[in-house]
């Protein structure tokens, strides 16, 4: 983690965004020994059974394959009693225009290696009266589907358009505005919320963070969030402070960046999601085709289809910005 530097700052290189693609000997051991582990216990969920879900799950668990055992059958466990996949083919939210009067947040374009860009404006959000209109529980929920949305259907299609699989995404935390009264009780107990399932559940999803037009406050509010995150996701966080572009469009062209941060990207409302793959029809199998049409390499189990690909996420925020990284 990069803290409160003037100068531009080293962003993720190829061979770190693509870590999945470039595994050592070592790894690659490791994820066979996994995989015919859960194999052989039937411990593999159907829809969370392919290579780059068990990678991810290694990786956040430093390669030990048994301590992956344990975060993979939690999460198994958690998606069956939380009823994810029916979530997310059932769920709505009529309520979604006004929380986002007080939560903007939307996707927009990419970065330079095909990876979706997620944008919260922080500095415009304001968790209590987002709870005057909606739920703690349904707010949770809808965390829960934006992330089966993001593994369904963006993911899948930003791997076809990069010709590789895209397993992570970028995220953009603006801070400008933000006082203390941003993060009041309502707030940390949603930020809370929040890390735990992303951080548990969710894991390696997260390409790269920036949090930008940070505040003098903003030290006294990440001595509250640093501690609920794990290491591996603080290494990819980059907090700026108003001169943030130089190190933002090391990684993320300008024409890729809305207007609202500086960039040359239009946009009409802090909700509708902008990007290219949205022009993009996965075939008729899915994920799985959708993996073999961007030339990824055969995974060493059976790939997932459309209606039951997994879902991941992070968080370290009030939403879907959030930390499990």
């Amino acid at each position: 983690m990069h803290f409160f530097s003037h100068a531009p700052q080293p962003v993720q290189k190829e061979v770190e965004a693509f870590w999945y693609l470039n595994l050592t000997p070592e790894q690659q051991a490791a994820h066979d020994k996994f995989l015919a582990h859960l194999t052989d216990t039937k411990q593999l969920l159907a829809g969370h059974d392919d290579r780059y879900t068990l990678l991810r799950f290694l990786k956040a668990r430093q390669w030990d394959v048994t301590k992956a055992t344990v975060m993979y059958t939690n999460m198994t466990k958690w998606r069956a009693e939380h009823g994810t996949d029916k979530l997310y083919e059932t769920f709505t939210f009529p309520e979604e225009d006004r929380v986002i009067e007080h939560y903007p947040h939307f996707y927009h374009m990419m970065d330079k290696f095909g990876r979706p860009l997620y944008v919260e404006l922080l500095g415009q959000t304001d968790a209590s009266k987002m709870l005057e209109h909606t739920s703690m529980e349904r707010l949770l929920d809808y965390h829960i589907v934006e992330w089966e949305r993001l593994k369904r259907e963006i993911l899948p299609r930003c791997s076809v358009l990069a010709g590789k699989p895209i397993i992570t995404k970028n995220v953009i935390l603006d801070l400008k505005g933000v006082s203390m009264k941003n993060f009041g009780h309502a707030a940390r107990e949603i930020l809370t919320k929040i890390a735990a399932i992303d951080q548990d559940y969710y894991c390696e999803s997260l390409g790269q963070m920036f949090i930008i037009n940070t505040p003098t406050v903003f030290r006294l509010i990440w001595a509250v969030v640093n501690p609920m995150l794990e290491e591996r996701t603080r290494r990819k966080i980059i907090i700026l402070g108003h001169d943030y572009m130089p190190t933002i469009s090391q990684l993320i062209p300008e024409e890729n960046l809305p207007a609202c941060l500086g960039g040359k990207g239009a946009r009409t409302d802090m909700k509708s999601t902008i990007g290219p793959w949205t022009d993009v029809e996965l075939p008729a199998a899915g994920p799985a085709a959708a993996a073999a049409a961007a030339g990824s390499p055969a995974p060493a189990v059976k790939e997932v289809t459309a209606a039951a690909a997994p879902a991941e996420a992070v968080a370290v925020t009030a939403g879907n910005g959030s930390a499990a990284h």
